[in-house]
């Protein structure tokens, strides 16, 4: 009887229906309290939207060109998911979708086009963790997939007689980060250093004109990126700067070599290497701790040439981003 008595008393480790778990590991109920994972036990998810409307690009030499009659509307719905595995380790998933249009009054063209992007997902780890004040190393690995539609339609007619605006590069990418962050009182600091490794793939829109061919190996630069972004809480909502950095490498591209060396025939694209800086500014609103809202804007300080436009992720035009999320955490 006494045994049945003390599992009568003893509580239940899972929680029903929308009541907290109490397997979760605590989440401060600020942003700038909080480390760069989730927690174990935490699913989180996320709505967003991003719009840059675009009349303008670089130069080769970085500097800004204003376009006289073109406008370029690029923008991404996005859905993310974040699980917190660990109280160390955390997997996340981001899935974009694209809707972009392309009108030249001049020219009397108007091209538009929406699918989905180029998925991602990655693994978290965080090396080192203490708390009051927040201090978090962590190892973020991450992959990109090629699914987007990569064809810009037909060439035979000319430049002129592309129908469809390719949403993806048609090859696959491995990014290694290593982030920090660090509070201090209501302010934090968070930065990363990072190598965005870009493999080559067979992709529709490298034509070679002579022989009306589409398909052909592309494999984009690799690239060194770091960030710097301050942060400070005022009650529920934490202001935030970002100041991005990019360095590129040069694009090849040709065709398949037979082997394991598939990228033996590739020839570089003069010219196609280059660096760039984004700057942004947004704040976080901190609902609870099951619900945040999101707001940013950036703006590109100097970027390259259009060399692979309409493709933002290796060629941003320039033109202000806005973005804007909903955070739901159960």
């Amino acid at each position: 009887m006494w045994l049945l008595s003390l599992l009568a008393a003893s509580p239940e480790a899972t929680a029903a229906g929308f009541q907290a778990k109490t397997m979760r590991a605590p989440l401060a109920a600020v942003e700038v309290e909080r480390p760069l994972v989730i927690g174990k036990g935490w699913l989180e998810g996320s709505l967003g939207y991003e719009q840059k409307l675009a009349d303008g690009a670089w130069s080769s030499s970085g500097e800004a060109v204003q376009w006289k009659s073109a406008q370029w509307l690029y923008t991404t719905e996005r859905l993310g998911v974040r699980y917190g595995f660990t109280r160390s380790t955390e997997f996340y998933w981001d899935i974009p979708f694209h809707y972009a249009r392309l009108k030249n009054d001049a020219l009397g063209t108007d091209t538009e086009g929406f699918g989905i992007g180029e998925p991602k997902f990655g693994w978290k780890w965080e090396m080192f963790n203490r708390n009051i004040p927040t201090s978090s190393i962590v190892l973020d690995l991450q992959y990109k997939m090629p699914t987007g539609q990569e064809t810009a339609g037909t060439y035979v007619g000319g430049p002129n007689t592309f129908s469809t605006i390719p949403m993806s590069t048609g090859q696959a990418d491995l990014a290694m980060f290593l982030r920090g962050k660090r509070q201090f009182g209501p302010v934090a600091l968070e930065g990363a250093v990072g190598w965005v490794n870009r493999f080559s793939g067979v992709s529709q829109f490298v034509v070679e004109v002579d022989q009306y061919q589409f398909s052909g190996r592309f494999k984009p630069g690799s690239e060194v990126r770091a960030e710097l972004s301050p942060m400070v809480q005022l009650g529920p909502v934490a202001l935030r700067g970002d100041l991005v950095y990019r360095r590129w490498f040069e694009a090849a591209v040709g065709t398949t070599a037979p082997g394991f060396f598939v990228d033996a025939n590739l020839d570089p694209i003069a010219g196609s290497d280059g660096w760039a800086v984004d700057a942004g500014w947004g704040l976080v609103m901190n609902i609870n701790r099951g619900l945040d809202i999101l707001a940013t804007a950036s703006v590109p300080l100097r970027g390259e040439d259009l060399l692979f436009f309409p493709l933002e992720s290796i060629s941003p035009t320039r033109g202000l981003t806005l973005s804007t999320s909903v955070e739901l955490r159960y």
